[in-house]
């Protein structure tokens, strides 16, 4: 019979003399719910989890390499019996305090204190996160929950750990995680599910970035010189500057006029900064204030480094249309902005800027029909010039881009005006790709149902890499989002856009696209 001695601060216990122990010098104890292997070894005697940490197979099969070294014979991950520690594979074993008094073979059940548990579940996390090992990822976030510490916590964590790991800054993984957390709600398991997919994405993203010098002492915030920096792409100066304005107590919501006049004065970074902003709002609405001047950070180094598209040809007169008086046309129908080309649909859409709100639908609606007409087989081209590739998510950023546009717009009407022209942009850059849109084959007759099966197709879907996952989530939680506001015929038509765009085939890889113009582009290197 188990023996007990009480302690203070240890939870030792007598197990008496386990014959079958001393005969074999193997033995598992199973004792409060735990399954704990106990071998005798030249070394000693010791006491670990007999439950391998890699995949859960009994370590008490495994293999003693030496007097102190266990080898699980599954997959021949090693551990030293006296720290736990892994000699090969990653995550450590649980060991207990184990010994002899007499005839008798104590064990010490003292449980770690959860502060340690956490921390020692953070270093193996962020070990797993340097070397994108999914599956660790997984079991150091329930340890970590086993610990007490809230998955938002965690998330909160890694953003940090991004910061001097993304080279610019915000990005696809930010805004997944704001739409994970949504997507999850309370639900325990799908809240795993999402943790695990978000952070697994931040650690991806780190793998192929190279490192950011993020300024550590601050500058006056000043809006004017922010912009200016943003301008000059002077990151430095920019991101010192909004160290200064959380050094003077400042939060996002007293600068965040002076990203957002920025970010609508250019068509840049294919929609992403207008996004981008919106997701900082809601991440630090989920994983607190302490987090924000990371993002705000992150979001400033992005802004710096975007893509400028309204200096090319095809966009330059963007600025232009920023100046003009609101035309007073009647707003044409989402199927008249069909077949645009840019000059064109942004020409169009400025002859009825004074009534935004209409014009909004009719270009959401514009950009759904596109998504429609896409013409699936332009996927495939191979010799072709880079400017004609064209894929899915040259797209769907019409429509996450159409959301945030709503949100800026509605809390400071003055960004309709470049918020609506971008749009434009983005239904006049994409219609050489389209025939004609096909909205029978594609409607979506019961939303809420079609909802419910998209949802719970996310927690368990197999897309690749995980830009192609994300715009997935992106694209429903922005769908459903926008179905609150619009009409019914915009939502029949972006219903219909969502389910084409996630019943039919994304291409990801290219490879001989990839080598023809590789090719051809080095032949005019000179």
């Amino acid at each position: 019979m188990e023996k007990h001695e009480a302690s203070a601060d240890k939870d030792w216990k007598n197990l008496g003399p386990l014959a079958e122990f001393e005969e074999k010098g193997r033995h598992v104890l199973k004792i409060e719910g735990k399954q704990i292997a106990l071998l005798s070894t030249e070394a000693g005697l010791f006491a670990i989890n007999n439950r391998c940490p890699h995949e859960g197979y009994p370590l008490i099969e495994g293999t003693l390499n030496d007097s102190c070294t266990l080898a699980c014979n599954w997959h021949g991950w090693a551990f030293d019996l006296k720290s736990g520690e892994a000699l090969q594979g990653r995550d450590p074993v649980r060991t207990y305090p184990v010994e002899r008094r007499g005839a008798d073979i104590w064990i010490d059940l003292t449980p770690i204190p959860p502060s340690v548990q956490a921390a020692k579940a953070y270093r193996e996390l962020e070990e797993s996160l340097g070397e994108h090992d999914y599956e660790r990822i997984a079991r150091c976030l329930c340890r970590l929950d086993r610990a007490g510490v809230a998955y938002e916590e965690v998330a909160a964590h890694v953003v940090r750990w991004s910061l001097p790991r993304f080279e610019r800054g915000f990005g696809h993984a930010h805004a997944g995680l704001a739409d994970w957390i949504d997507l999850a709600g309370a639900d325990k398991d799908l809240r795993l599910v999402a943790f695990l997919e978000a952070i697994g994405n931040f650690s991806w993203d780190a793998l192929f970035s190279p490192p950011l010098e993020v300024p550590t002492e601050p500058l006056p915030w000043d809006a004017g010189a922010f912009v200016h920096d943003l301008e000059a792409m002077d990151s430095g100066m920019a991101l010192a500057r909004v160290r200064g304005a959380y050094h003077e107590g400042l939060r996002f919501r007293d600068n965040k006029q002076a990203f957002l006049d920025f970010i609508f004065s250019h068509y840049a970074g294919f929609g992403h900064p207008a996004i981008y902003a919106a997701k900082l709002e809601r991440l630090s609405a989920q994983l607190g204030e302490d987090v924000e001047e990371t993002l705000a950070l992150q979001l400033a180094q992005y802004l710096c480094v975007a893509a400028r598209e309204d200096q090319i040809p095809e966009f330059r007169g963007f600025a232009d249309y920023l100046q003009v008086e609101p035309g007073t046309s009647p707003v044409p129908g989402a199927s008249e902005f069909l077949g645009l080309s840019v000059r064109n649909a942004m020409a169009q859409a400025a002859a009825s800027l004074s009534n935004p709100t209409k014009l909004y639908e009719a270009l959401l609606g514009a950009a759904a029909l596109n998504m429609l007409g896409f013409d699936l087989d332009l996927q495939h081209g191979v010799s072709q010039p880079i400017a004609n590739n064209v894929g899915w998510l040259d797209f769907t950023h019409a429509l996450t881009f159409g959301e945030a546009v709503y949100q800026h717009a509605s809390d400071s009407p003055a960004y309709w005006q470049s918020g609506l022209m971008q749009m434009a942009c983005f239904v006049g850059r994409n219609s050489g790709y389209v025939g004609a849109p096909d909205i029978a084959a594609w409607q979506v007759m019961d939303k809420a149902d079609f909802l419910a099966k998209q949802k719970a197709a996310l927690f368990n879907m197999d897309e690749g890499d995980y830009i192609y996952g994300v715009h997935r989530l992106k694209m429903v939680c922005a769908v459903e989002r926008l179905d609150a506001i619009v009409s019914a015929e915009t939502s029949r038509l972006l219903f219909a856009a969502l389910n084409r765009y996630l019943n039919t085939r994304t291409r990801q890889r290219h490879p001989a696209r990839a080598a023809y113009q590789a090719s051809q582009s080095v032949s005019r290197e000179g």
